[in-house]
């Protein structure tokens, strides 16, 4: 499942936009004018690649400190828990795309009641214009036989009482003075006749030509009609389909929550393995440093800022010394050391000059170089590198400040290629930044 992304128009794109609309509205002349305008100067340039470096910088130091907040933790675990932020930040997209869908479908629905409700109405006018010319015509051809039965009963010279049931259905001439009376009553009645066959034929034609229209009406209204079955059909299955991509991710993050859930246990007891690993490592310390201060006396000098030199040529801190909070489980944990930013492979450098008292492999930490750096102003200090993938010196070897001591990578416990350097003081670990210069 993929969203569309819209994209930006490039700058230059917009301003070759610009400068071809200037040159059609008002010439080559105006068009540079206007085009002048809009060039953007250097600076805007640099303003815009310097914003983009500076997002992508932030997006990949939120990228390592999350890395580095993962350590470790299992791999299944952290794999788990990118699915499940990739289905967050999904869904509320993909929740949009279904009410998008639905409210398109419903739309349709509405449109479509409404269309034939409109059809319904033309054709039922239809039919009542049919009816109406239907009796107005039958009723014309009343008039027109009425009509032409006096027309024959006045050529015939039939009576006057025969003519009087011809027009009036009756067959007295009590009514009627004389033959005057009459024959005028006869015009008039023929007169009417025809007045409203006339205004028949009239009526006709308009409600003929109000029926012509009607009909293209109810073609038009089949027309949309057949045309939103297929647009409603469609925009059915669309939010159908958006319904259950918006279900399916629902599931999916549900199943994950419960994977990771089920997994707090066996992380903690992980943790706590890792912890006792360490405090191991530290007693291993505490012996090397009661040797140190038993065998070297106190060197010059005292620790504070500026003592140590950087581990790497172009120090970039990606998280610091302290206590953090697992992004997963929410366990507090002392995060012992300063990470680095070191891409795999990465020459690493002494912080100062000293022993190897090993370098080798330490659960956890991976490949590790530990110096001991001498005692100064009565402390013996110590400093690590750890999640190596390589050595360049070995255990008991004498190295300068800045010497090689090896390549990073991301053994151990790492999630990523980067250096976790340590700093000891009479075997207990401290901010390594208050040895090192300030950045």
């Amino acid at each position: 499942m993929t969203s569309p992304r819209l994209r930006r128009t490039p700058r230059r794109a917009r301003l070759a936009a610009a400068l071809v609309a200037a040159a059609l509205s008002g010439g080559l002349v105006a068009g540079a004018a206007q085009a002048q305008s809009l060039v953007p100067t250097w600076s805007q340039w640099d303003d815009d690649i310097a914003a983009a470096n500076q997002q992508k910088a932030e997006q990949d130091r939120q990228a390592e400190a999350l890395a580095t907040a993962l350590e470790g933790t299992d791999a299944a675990i952290v794999d788990a828990n990118n699915q499940l932020t990739e289905l967050n930040n999904r869904l509320p997209v993909v929740q949009e795309e279904y009410r998008v869908a639905q409210a398109t479908y419903d739309a349709a629905v509405l449109q479509q009641q409404i269309v034939t409700t409109k059809l319904e109405t033309a054709q039922a006018e239809d039919a009542t214009l049919t009816t109406q010319m239907a009796d107005d015509a039958a009723r014309a051809v009343d008039l027109q036989d009425t009509l032409a039965q006096m027309a024959r009963s006045e050529y015939q010279g039939l009576t006057t009482d025969s003519s009087l049931a011809i027009i009036f259905g009756a067959s007295t001439a009590d009514e009627f003075v004389d033959d005057f009376s009459f024959r005028q009553t006869a015009a008039r009645v023929q007169s009417n006749a025809l007045d409203q066959l006339k205004e028949i034929e009239a009526v006709n034609v308009n409600r003929k030509s109000r029926q012509d229209a009607v009909r293209e009406y109810i073609e038009e209204l089949k027309a949309q009609a057949d045309q939103l079955v297929i647009d409603t059909d469609a925009a059915r299955i669309e939010a159908e389909a958006k319904k259950k991509e918006v279900e399916d991710l629902l599931a999916e993050a549900e199943e994950l929550k419960a994977y990771l859930e089920s997994q707090r246990e066996a992380f903690i007891a992980q943790q706590e393995e890792l912890e006792k690993q360490q405090q191991a490592l530290l007693d291993e310390l505490a012996v090397l440093v009661a040797k140190k201060k038993a065998e070297e006396a106190s060197g010059g000098g005292t620790l504070g800022k500026g003592y140590l030199s950087f581990p790497t040529k172009v120090p970039y801190i990606t998280s610091s010394y302290g206590y953090r909070i697992h992004p997963i489980y929410g366990i507090s944990k002392l995060h012992a050391g300063t990470d680095f930013r070191a891409y795999c492979g990465t020459a690493i450098y002494a912080a100062a000059g000293g022993k190897v008292e090993w370098a080798r492999y330490t659960s956890g930490l991976g490949n590790q170089v530990m110096l001991s750096n001498g005692v100064v102003g009565g402390k013996v200090l110590m400093t690590s590198y750890n999640h190596l993938t390589s050595f360049a010196v070995s255990t008991g070897q004498s190295v300068e400040r800045g010497q090689l001591l090896g390549y990073s990578g991301t053994t151990g416990t790492s999630t990523a290629c980067h250096l976790h350097f340590e700093v000891y003081e009479d075997g207990k670990t401290v901010d390594p930044m208050s040895l090192l210069p300030s950045l």
